[in-house]
């Protein structure tokens, strides 16, 4: 496979990791990775209710997947997987999430992301927007001092402007280069709600047994500003860079919080969605990479920019308006007319194809073929192998354990480079994807002839479903599923 995408990407190096000397030739990337947009949200995929032209553009001008998959159905594992290159569950976080920044990092001491190797490979590197992934090796970790150890500049990304954990577990505040960057306080109503709205009884008790420290947030927050932001943050990156390194290529990880709960949108967005404050919130999320893309054209350097654009796991149903009374928590009153996961069966956090097949769209105008679909299938983990391979970077054998080079599908080539990948359910239940099929405990279902998983084929086929967890428990004891690497 390593061989193939130096056929597909010849005009680079396909030497081994070491920083080529003219890096004019070597694109831009800027990965986009939204938190809960589902496979039905975007206005390209089948969306109504919602528009999104920015996105949508990058989908006319690149390529458009229709069978990409979150290794996870939740945020934590898939992050942790998209920058390792290797399953979350293979560490030491087998269900779930971590569930606040008062957390110790979730990436091991030594291990290297995708931020370490595009450095290595003369990158300028940058993770801005939502982290999610822990800091330093103890815990809880402390916010009574102004810097934190162990987090993004450590795992190979120059700049770094992220929140500690995520814009709905605490504390939430933002931290440039590790430096916390506002006082705290005591937050005193709940966060999915309005504002000054008191925290429900059941609410406070979830925190007192999920939380590793007290409910903080900045003083200065802005619910409505989040994403905005980190808009202007990788703007003013891309913008200082192209003035003061113009022949260095970069490396842009971001990871907005939209569409994930709560759904405080600006003045401008709100009502402008016919789904709700969700809605709303998914055109924020549009406005974003509009925002960046044409900063890009601006600079005139979009045709050597990559794009990509994707999230780490399905949809919720809808936003806390579509819920009676409008109660974070209780039952759902209406969708708003949005299928959130299209057609798909189920949501986020499960294993239907509605909690893992995401929308991803991948634009490079200088060398994509424009408005091209694809229906091939691959995973998020593959971004490091697929990073490395366009680079000419050669992975250690430590390195991107579940990652497969997917470059020449990337390029639009319709080989089959994926064969099988396994999805985790947020309690820690995995499947296996071979071919068509799905399997996982008590289901079996192939996906060519019922997309919609509908028909549950395990007692016609107990063979198949032997066989593939079978296949399943192998990939997992083994420690890795891609080869060792022989070059």
């Amino acid at each position: 496979m390593y061989l193939i995408a130096c056929t597909c990407a010849g005009f680079l190096s396909c030497s081994s990791g070491s920083q080529k000397k003219d890096n004019r030739l070597r694109p831009n990337i800027i990965y986009i990775m939204a938190d809960d947009l589902g496979y039905g949200d975007l206005s390209c995929y089948g969306a109504e209710k919602i528009r999104t032209p920015n996105i949508d553009r990058l989908a006319e001008n690149g390529i458009r997947f229709t069978d990409v998959h979150s290794p996870a159905a939740v945020s934590t594992p898939t992050r942790y997987g998209v920058l390792t290159g290797r399953y979350c569950w293979r560490g030491r976080l087998k269900k779930e999430v971590l569930w606040c920044g008062y957390t110790r990092s979730l990436i091991e001491p030594g291990r290297k992301t995708i931020g370490n190797m595009m450095k290595e490979q003369g990158y300028h590197t940058a993770h801005i927007g939502k982290w999610h992934l822990g800091w330093e090796d103890r815990e809880p970790v402390s916010y009574d001092k102004e810097y934190l150890g162990r987090g993004p500049k450590d795992l190979g990304f120059d700049y770094s402007f992220v929140t500690a954990a995520a814009h709905n577990l605490h504390p939430i505040v933002f931290v440039e280069n590790h430096k916390i960057m506002s006082k705290l306080k005591m937050i005193d109503y709940h966060l999915y709600q309005r504002e000054n709205m008191p925290i429900p009884e059941h609410m406070i008790k979830w925190h007192e047994t999920h939380d590793l420290g007290p409910r903080l947030i900045a003083e200065d927050w802005q619910r409505d500003q989040v994403d905005s932001i980190y808009a202007e943050k990788v703007v003013s990156f891309i913008k200082e860079h192209v003035t003061s390194r113009k022949e260095q290529p970069f490396y842009i990880h971001l990871t907005p919080e939209a569409p994930h709960l709560p759904s405080n949108v600006p003045d401008f967005i709100k009502g402008s969605s016919l789904a709700g404050d969700r809605g709303d919130h998914v055109q924020m999320l549009d406005w974003v990479v509009g925002r960046i893309t044409s900063s890009l054209k601006e600079l005139g350097i979009e045709k050597n920019t990559i794009v990509i654009f994707t999230s780490d796991n399905g949809a919720i149903q809808v936003g806390t308006d579509g819920r009676k009374d409008g109660i974070y928590g209780n039952p759902f009153e209406t969708d708003f007319g949005h299928k959130s996961c299209g057609d798909l069966k189920g949501f986020k956090a499960g294993l239907f194809e509605g909690g893992h097949r995401v929308p991803f769209i991948i634009s490079w105008p200088d060398r994509i073929t424009k408005g091209k679909t694809s229906d091939k299938m691959f995973c998020l983990t593959d971004m490091m192998a697929s990073f490395a391979a366009l680079t000419g970077y050669q992975l250690a054998d430590e390195m991107g354990e579940d990652s497969f080079n997917v470059l020449p599908v990337l390029m639009g080539d319709t080989i089959d480079v994926r064969k099988d990948m396994i999805l985790q359910h947020y309690n820690g239940q995995l499947a296996l994807r071979e071919g068509d099929w799905i399997f996982f405990k008590g289901h079996l279902y192939n996906l060519a002839e019922d997309l919609y998983e509908e028909n549950n084929l395990i007692k016609q086929y107990p063979e198949k479903a032997q066989a593939m967890e079978l296949l399943l428990e192998q990939q997992v004891e083994s420690g890795r599923t891609t080869p060792l690497n022989t070059i």
